[in-house]
């Protein structure tokens, strides 16, 4: 295997024909925000932790079941379920050009732009 071989340093080419927005993705456009990962994170540190956890160390029963059990059950699902909605992938937001700029017409000249 020589130094040409390994992935690295340099990232691929872009694809003849792609988009130009996916030639040039910025690593923030894609996957949750750091925010929500954080929120995420600091969540499930305070849920996870011992004084709220007492609150659910009680008698109770949940279809037979402790309480304690269920209620870590249930924390650990609801934090994974924000996890999963937080990654889905958000859409992309295309800046809008007004007026929009037309291609010229055959044989007929337009007018230059005007600067905002």
């Amino acid at each position: 295997m020589s130094a040409g071989d390994q992935t690295g340093g340099d990232p691929a080419p872009p694809r003849p024909g792609a988009p130009a927005a996916a030639q040039a993705h910025a690593p923030s456009e894609r996957g949750p925000r750091p925010q929500i990962l954080l929120a995420l994170f600091a969540t499930g540190v305070l849920a996870f932790n011992f004084p709220l956890l007492m609150v659910w160390d009680a008698e109770a029963t949940v279809f037979g079941l402790p309480l304690l059990p269920v209620a870590l059950f249930a924390i650990w699902a609801a934090l994974i379920a924000a996890l999963a909605v937080a990654s889905e992938r958000r859409p992309k937001v295309t800046p809008q050009i007004w007026p929009p700029i037309l291609p010229p017409r055959d044989g007929v000249q337009q007018p230059p732009a005007e600067a905002p």
